[in-house]
């Protein structure tokens, strides 16, 4: 394994630290909280003086080229004799304000399980002049008293080197510090030694074990710790011949395509798999040769879950076994058998194009694109720019990587959604309806639905859009449909009001705009619209002319929510508001992505101008699936192979 990869001890050197100071023992240390740091008494150990040995009031603890001076509280405070230091053999320092930025990992509360592969963290300088940080795999044999009622834990199977006292040891299976390396075995050999189980630090610090439960800049990160320190698994390491042609057969019979079964088995951080996925054989070398995660099942077990729940029960008995099995091999637990396993043509799939602008009125956008192989479940990372772009280039970016993703996506399903995500100020303003993939005159809102979301909603607005989407899509909430309304073109209303009058209409959950939304004296009209929650709105780019100036009748109905039909002359928004209607009537506003599409469709092959598909807008913004953040978290990606020795 190498653990002494740069990506790794980088990762490592943000939280552990060297401590030092004038005359000190030395060794190593942790972050548990801000500005705390935990180590070994013994490490903050002053020379010997007539036969006994005491600790230092300050000590310096340096980490990745940052340096910080801090008070000790060491328990014992001295020590005599040659033997090991007495329980608990453990410090605190607290570091003098200010100090820069650092993360840190949560002490466990529990011991890690025997025989489970554990790593010790710390500087030394067995192999290089001055201490250098690295890590060595452990294992754990069992808990040993280590004195006055404290637990030990007993460890084998790897080198301790001196200078390592007072690092953590990592259970990475749970993504936390479970104890804190005190002696060796036997200094320079592949024989473990001790570590003090972090339970001492709660019975000893209970304010050091409370700020250690804080949140952590490291908390996003530690899966990636994890994955690039556990050993790949390649498939004869864990599975028999036999079994591999068992499990193999199983998968071809399955009826799922080799990249659906790929991308159902991984996490979705792993990113793209290292090769083609053209059989299940490349499937399953790429499951088994994935790391294991910190929130999920081993990709190679979900793999043979899945093609386990896909096989008739009759012959699925094997197949079941082998799960206990492979799951026994790798030391963690079993995945739980899916409910049911859809068929790939019955998943919907969609691309969610995020075009985040600088600010309101910029022209660069910075272009983050996501896969949902099942809009269910979590996304996939394709692109993440971190340089703004002009929508000319941004336009460049989306046909580099889009048509790649949609092909991915096409093994999983042949129903594939495209959603563009904006801020509310650029809705309107930018048409990525006319973007293409590969040839001009076949926009994508003319291969696939198409759809508008938001990037900026307010966290206020969350309750509203999240109730009136739930009534779209479930149909009912307190016994009343979803209702689609339209806002009148022919009256302007102020923004209070046309807010009071939505909030007194919680079913409504379809809002039409005959007009664009970009129109001087309607531009509140959306921005209003998305805050009282309305997750779905249909408006055409054209609109009314700007001569349409009709008035409406005396009796105005729901008072702006509806167009005025005291109308004598030719209306370009009302024209729109009527076909709209009239095509719903026969589908249903839940179809609405898919009929959208078909307009936008009809409206190429018609001579008739003002067509309602011709420049027809859909936002279809889910509440319930939330938008990725703002950029991947990036898989470490340096393979590591077991046993190897650090740095």
């Amino acid at each position: 394994m190498d653990t002494g990869s740069r990506s790794v001890l980088d990762l490592l050197g943000g939280f552990v630290v060297q401590v030092s100071g004038p005359g000190l023992r030395g060794g190593s240390g942790f972050f548990v909280g801000r500005g705390l740091v935990i180590t070994c008494a013994h490490v903050v150990a002053l020379p010997a003086a007539g036969g006994s040995q005491a600790t230092a009031e300050r000590a310096v603890a340096t980490w990745l080229g940052s340096h910080a001076a801090g008070s000790v509280i060491a328990l014992p405070p001295t020590h005599s004799g040659q033997r090991l230091w007495e329980a608990p053999d453990l410090a605190v320092i607290t570091l003098d304000e200010p100090v820069p930025d650092h993360p840190w990992i949560p002490m466990a509360e529990q011991p890690p399980g025997l025989g489970q592969r554990l790593y010790a963290v710390g500087y030394s300088a067995v192999y290089e002049q001055n201490p250098q940080l690295g890590v060595s795999a452990v294992e754990y044999e069992g808990p040993k008293n280590h004195g006055s009622g404290q637990t030990a834990l007993q460890l084998k199977n790897g080198e301790l080197p001196p200078g390592n006292s007072g690092g953590p040891l990592l259970d990475l299976e749970r993504g936390e510090v479970c104890g804190i390396v005190t002696t060796a075995r036997r200094e320079n050999l592949d024989m473990g030694g001790l570590a003090l189980d972090v339970s001492t630090v709660r019975a000893e610090f209970p304010e050091v074990w409370k700020a250690n439960k804080a949140p952590s800049a490291l908390d996003t990160e530690i899966w990636r710790l994890r994955a690039a320190l556990q050993h790949e698994y390649a498939p004869g390491a864990v599975l028999s011949l036999r079994e591999e042609e068992t499990l193999l057969r199983a998968a071809q019979g399955s009826g799922l395509a080799p990249a659906a079964l790929y991308w159902r088995s991984v996490h979705r951080d792993y990113g793209e798999p290292a090769g083609r996925l053209d059989t299940m054989a490349d499937v399953l070398r790429e499951v088994a040769d994935a790391p294991a995660m910190l929130d999920g099942p081993h990709p190679l077990l979900q793999f043979i879950r899945q093609v386990t729940d896909a096989t008739p029960p009759k012959d699925a008995g094997p197949l079941t076994r082998l799960v206990d099995l492979v799951a026994q091999r790798l030391g963690v637990p079993a995945p739980p058998a899916w409910a049911t396993l859809s068929a790939p043509a019955d998943r919907v799939a969609a691309i969610s194009v995020h075009l985040d602008a600088q600010g309101a009125d910029s022209d660069r956008y910075f272009l983050r694109v996501w896969k949902y192989p099942d809009v269910t479940e979590p996304p996939y990372a394709v692109q993440c720019d971190d340089q703004p772009l002009t929508l000319t280039e941004a336009q460049e970016q989306f046909r580099a990587v889009v048509p790649q993703a949609v092909a991915d996506l096409a093994e999983i399903s042949s129903d594939v959604i495209i959603e563009f995500a904006l801020p509310i100020a650029k809705l309107s303003a930018v048409d990525v309806d006319t973007w293409y993939l590969s040839q001009t005159w076949a926009p994508v809102s003319r291969q696939y639905p198409v759809v508008l979301r938001v990037l900026d909603r307010k966290p206020e607005t969350y309750p509203s859009w999240t109730a009136r989407w739930r009534r779209l899509r479930e149909a009912t909430l307190d016994g009343t449909p979803a209702t689609m309304d339209w806002v009148d073109c022919h009256n302007d209303v102020r923004p209070e009001q046309f807010y009071a009058r939505l909030q007194r209409q919680p079913a409504l959950a379809v809002l039409g705009l005959p007009f664009s939304p970009d129109a001087t004296a309607r531009q509140h009209v959306l921005e209003t619209a998305l805050y009282a929650g309305i997750p779905v709105a249909v408006w055409t780019r054209a609109g009314c002319s700007t001569r349409c100036r009709l008035k409406a009748g005396p009796d105005q109905g729901r008072a702006n929510t509806s167009a005025s039909d005291d109308t004598s002359e030719a209306c370009v928004g009302r024209d729109f508001r009527n076909e709209i209607d009239a095509e719903l009537a026969e589908s249903g506003i839940t179809d609405l992505p898919e009929l959208i599409m078909r307009l936008r469709v009809d409206a190429a092959l018609t001579t008739r101008p003002s067509h309602c598909g011709e420049k027809v807008v859909l936002l279809w913004d889910d509440a319930t699936r939330k938008l990725p953040g703002d950029g991947p978290t990036l898989r470490i990606s340096e393979r590591t192979a077991q046993g190897g020795q650090p740095s």
